[in-house]
Parts: C-alpha cells; sequence; structure tokens
C-alpha cells in the first residue's frame, strides 16, 4: 500500500531505506506505520516497514501486520544505523540527532520529498477514513446550527458555547474534535464562522459554515451564497492528473468576481489534508486521481466576513464534495 513511491525514489537514488524519527503523532510515522503511535518512534522503509518505538506497544496498538514492531529503545534514532548500509533517504527536517548516529556509522543520508508526495493520492481506505470524519465534523456542525436556532438568550449564542457545542457533537460521533469559531467575540447579529474539524484515525475534515442568528437576507445570505457558488466551481473544475490546486482556487475567485464581490474581497484556498490539516497536494502541484482536498472560499466587506469550505475527493471522472451538509446562514433546530 505504502512500497511504489518509496521504492521508486530509493531506487532512484541508489539508496538503501528511507527513515524518519518523529513524536507521537507525528504523520511521516503515522503514515509509514499505518497507524499513529502513542510514543516516539523511528520508521525504516526498505521494501518493508519496520518501526522502533521509545517503549513497549501493548497489544502492537494497532500496528497492520504488514509492518515490523522491532524491541524498543529509549532512543529510537539509535537503532537506525543497524536498519540500514550504505546510503538512506530522510526527510529534510531530520531529526538532528538522527543524522548524527547514521553519519557516525558511514551511511550517507540525503534529503528527500517523497513522503510528501506519496501523500497527495489517498488509498481508498483512507478516503473511507476522510468520509468518516467528514461526517463526524457535519454532526458538529449540526449541533452549533441548533444552538443557534434555540436563541442567543443566556449566553446560548456565543462563539464559545457554539465552539463547545460543535466539538460535542464531533465527539458523539466518535471523532475527535478541533473546533475554532471566528469572530471569537462577537455581538448577536455577527456573521459567525464555524470551522468543525473532525479527526478519525488521525486523518483531519475540516467543513465550515457560516451562521446568522436571526437572519434576515441580505449581505450575509448573498455573499454566502457566493462563497457556495465558488467552493463548487472549483471542485467542477478539476480533472485528475490535469487541474493544479493553484487553478481549481482560480476558478473559485473568478466565480465570486462574476457575482460582484472582486478578487481583493475574496479569499480561496484549495490544499490537501489528511494525517495534517493542510498538507500537499497545494500550490501547483497537480491533483491527482485519489487525493482528498479542502476547498474554501470566504468575502469580506465592511468588518463582515462569511465563508464556505468543503472536502472533496478526486476521481477519474472529476471531483465530488463529501458530506451534504446546507450551506444556508440560517441556523436550524433540527439537521
Amino acid at each position: 500500500m505504502r512500497a511504489p513511491p518509496f521504492a521508486t525514489a530509493l531506487a532512484d537514488a541508489d539508496a538503501d531505506a528511507f527513515v524518519h524519527v518523529g513524536p507521537p503523532g507525528d504523520p511521516v510515522v503515522s503514515y509509514l506505520a499505518g497507524t499513529q503511535l502513542p510514543c516516539r518512534a523511528a520508521v525504516v522503509y526498505g521494501g518493508r516497514v519496520a518501526v522502533v518505538p521509545e517503549r513497549s506497544l501493548p497489544g502492537a496498538s494497532g500496528v497492520p501486520a504488514e509492518v515490523t514492531v522491532l524491541d524498543p529503545h529509549s532512543v529510537p534514532a539509535r537503532r537506525l544505523p543497524g536498519l540500514a548500509s550504505d546510503a538512506v533517504l530522510a526527510p529534510r527536517m531530520l531529526p538532528h540527532d538522527a543524522a548524527l548516529y547514521l553519519e557516525e556509522a558511514g551511511i550517507d543520508v540525503s534529503s528527500t520529498v517523497v513522503h510528501k508526495h506519496a501523500r497527495r493520492s489517498k488509498t481508498p481506505a483512507e478516503q473511507k477514513t476522510l468520509r468518516e470524519a467528514v461526517a463526524a465534523a457535519e454532526a458538529g456542525l449540526g449541533a452549533a446550527g441548533g444552538l443557534l436556532a434555540d436563541g442567543v438568550a443566556d449566553d446560548l449564542g456565543t462563539p464559545e458555547a457554539v465552539r463547545r457545542a460543535a466539538n460535542a457533537g464531533i465527539a458523539d460521533d466518535g471523532a475527535v474534535p478541533a473546533t475554532t469559531v471566528r469572530p471569537a467575540s462577537a455581538e448577536p447579529d455577527t456573521p459567525l464562522r464555524v470551522t468543525a474539524t473532525a479527526v478519525v484515525d488521525g486523518y483531519h475534515a475540516p467543513v465550515r459554515r457560516t451562521f446568522v442568528a436571526g437572519a434576515d437576507g441580505g449581505w450575509d445570505r448573498r455573499a454566502t451564497l457566493g462563497c457556495e457558488y465558488g467552493v463548487d466551481a472549483a471542485i467542477d473544475v478539476i480533472e485528475a492528473g490535469e487541474t493544479t490546486a493553484e487553478r481549481a482556487g482560480e476558478e473559485a475567485t473568478a466565480e465570486l468576481a462574476s457575482l460582484g464581490f472582486p478578487p481583493e474581497d475574496t479569499t480561496v484556498d484549495v490544499h490537501g489534508v489528511g494525517l495534517e490539516r493542510r498538507e500537499a497536494p497545494t500550490g501547483e502541484a497537480t491533483l491527482a486521481e485519489g487525493a482528498v482536498v479542502s476547498v474554501s472560499a470566504g468575502v469580506t466587506d465592511d468588518g463582515r466576513t462569511v465563508g464556505v469550505s468543503d472536502v472533496a475527493v478526486v476521481g477519474a471522472d472529476g471531483a465530488e464534495r463529501v458530506g451534504s451538509f446546507p450551506r444556508s446562514v440560517v441556523p436550524k433546530a433540527d439537521y
């Protein structure tokens, strides 16, 4: 599952292995190990994945059968020289001590970005996990919107109360919550941008909606509708292997401009999501089949800001939005 990009990079560099050392939950370690580890660990890929944990992992902590968990070491990086021979590839940010142990053993260390490129496209299992995370994020948005629909009396509609409600909704759905609400302090009729991020097995899915308690239309609704059209335009233009993240963002910007929202008043962002909240592909990177991206659009005018973001999966025939949470600014008691 992880082999092709790493095997190709190793062959091209005439290297024995890819190595890395990271703290608990490190995305590179998690990607290669197939699970988040609760301790500092070293990972090596040389045809197979081997993990050196800092301490024992009872029950292997969910590590897949195809991953070998070696005996623990209080300093996992010290085990690296014994797991390679002449030359290795490593992220540019390989911890300094790990690089020293390898170099002292006469092993040549070259930097690589293969670990970033490998994560540009997600496996079917990873896509499934991210879809579950989106569903949990939308459960959080439903809880936040329901709270606002109940009214803003007794501080029910404060940004902090909304954040807590969203996090509770995400947690109830079985995911780890990480919600932000902007602005952090607001008057009752201020648009609240709720970004509900749910984390499932280490995979992050952010979904943003704007809510305005007691909304009666006007600029807030029109601008949010513009954001909705901008996000959809970006998703619709994506062709696997052809469209870059930057190009998709430009399509959203153009759509917003066509609706009367000039580029200087808008913000658009298209980037990958996964083991990090923001990861490849970004910018000029092509969106390959299997990529999972966050597409966001926002508009600001006269101190008021609204925004929408959704997650999309790139398939052979284009991209599809994941989830179906309504984009209306009007909060409802029941979603």
